[in-house]
Order: C-alpha cells, then sequence, then structure tokens
C-alpha cells in the first residue's frame, strides 16, 4: 500500500527544532512528527468521546466516569466480575 504525502509549513518552538535535529536522524523526523500528531490526534478524539459519552453514561444511572484513570478502574471491575462470573460457573 503506497501512503500518499503532502507537504506542509508548520512552526515550532526554536527550542523544540533543535532537539529534533539533536535526537532524530533526518531521514526519520517526518515518521516521528507524524506518529507522534497521530497519537496526539487520537488522544482527544477518545477525550471528546469521553466528553460526549460522560453526560448519556451519567443521565442513565451509570457510574461516574471523571477521569482516564476512573474509566480504566472501571473497566477492571468489570473484567474481574466478568472472570468471577465464569471461573463460578465451572
Amino acid at each position: 500500500m503506497t501512503n500518499v504525502v503532502a507537504r506542509i509549513n508548520i512552526t515550532l518552538p526554536k527550542e523544540l527544532i533543535l532537539e529534533l535535529k539533536k535526537t532524530v536522524p533526518p531521514r526519520y523526523r517526518s515518521s516521528i512528527i507524524a506518529s507522534a500528531l497521530s497519537e496526539k490526534i487520537a488522544d482527544m478524539k477518545r477525550k471528546e468521546s469521553l466528553k460526549n459519552l460522560k453526560g448519556v453514561w451519567e443521565k442513565s444511572g451509570g457510574v461516574k466516569i471523571k477521569t482516564e484513570k476512573d474509566l480504566r478502574t472501571w473497566r477492571k471491575s468489570l473484567w474481574s466480575s466478568f472472570e468471577s462470573k465464569f471461573s463460578n460457573s465451572e
């Protein structure tokens, strides 16, 4: 599969550019920036989804989830309850 690429101009703090040049070899800089940007966008989308679902979830009587830590804790408790149900049924 071929990646279609496009060139853009962006402005970054000078210190960040110097650190990038010092740390990352020239041929890898674009991929490092693309990877970091992809992760950041995914994180922003995840947070926006949580924000949108929060009201619906709480209105339906669900557990109050305010942070990603709360979400992880809830997930762990959910999985442990499933595990205990399946282990008790054997």
